[in-house]
């Protein structure tokens, strides 16, 4: 349960409210088994509404996105086993929770493109096809831009509240990317190597973070996630 924290700003939303509780920057149930047993999981205040949509944001993110990972993988195995069990109803915990499980399962076969029907194009740089040597049909899942998106600017915004207390309000806006890992993102790797500091929650999660010391809120990020794929983001003044 999450811990209530009493009246004050939430980091998402910003409103002033009278009720908050802890959120995960990162899910508890993001991190996967090889993760060390004393490792700090980074919480931030929330207010319930944006705790609650997060919540279920990030349900779906780790089904679909599971799906897609290297089970081989130590960072990533336990993360594949616990989406497929998701939507195995042998493991329910009772005949509600099976029909709930069978229909998560059938929405995704129903969605899942395969072999032709796979575009060459829009395919999340790091999850793509690992394995194209085997025989089977290929299959692809649909996963919203939109949820890797505000994935990243809450880890973003996560960072600044827990190592400099800040909340990024306007005129400050976080820019989210999805970056072919290639030269075109030289420079920013280049910035983040030579300035960058290092937040680890390892194997789960690990943020770069280059910051200008001038304001302490211009930046760049670099996060990657169950050493799979990563996004990218910065924080700058919005356009007069």
């Amino acid at each position: 349960m999450a811990k209530k924290l009493g009246p004050g700003k939430c980091v998402h939303c910003l409103k002033d409210v009278e009720e908050r509780n802890s959120d995960h920057v990162f899910p508890e149930s993001w991190y996967p088994d090889s993760t060390p047993p004393n490792l700090e999981k980074w919480q931030i205040p929330s207010c319930l509404p944006c705790n609650s949509e997060y919540g279920k944001l990030e349900q779906d993110f780790l089904l679909k996105a599971g799906l897609c990972l290297d089970p081989f993988d130590s960072a990533s195995k336990s993360i594949v086993e616990k989406a497929l069990r998701s939507l195995k109803p042998g493991a329910a915990r009772n005949s509600r929770d099976a029909r709930h499980r069978r229909n998560k399962r059938d929405k995704i076969l129903a969605e899942a493109l395969q072999g032709d029907q796979i575009p060459d194009h829009g395919i999340f740089p790091g999850l793509g096809d690992r394995w194209t040597d085997l025989k089977e049909v290929p299959h692809a899942l649909l996963v919203p831009a939109e949820s890797f998106e505000r994935i990243t600017k809450k880890i973003v915004r996560g960072i600044y509240y827990i190592e400099d207390r800040l909340f990024i309000d306007p005129p400050y806006e976080i820019g989210f990317f999805a970056l072919p890992d290639d030269d075109g993102t030289a420079l920013w790797k280049d910035a983040l190597d030579r300035f960058g500091s290092v937040y680890a929650r390892e194997p789960g999660v690990v943020v770069r973070r280059a910051v200008s010391n001038e304001d302490r809120l211009y930046s760049l990020f670099e996060i990657t996630f169950w050493r799979q794929f990563k996004t990218y983001a910065s924080v700058t003044k919005a356009a007069a």
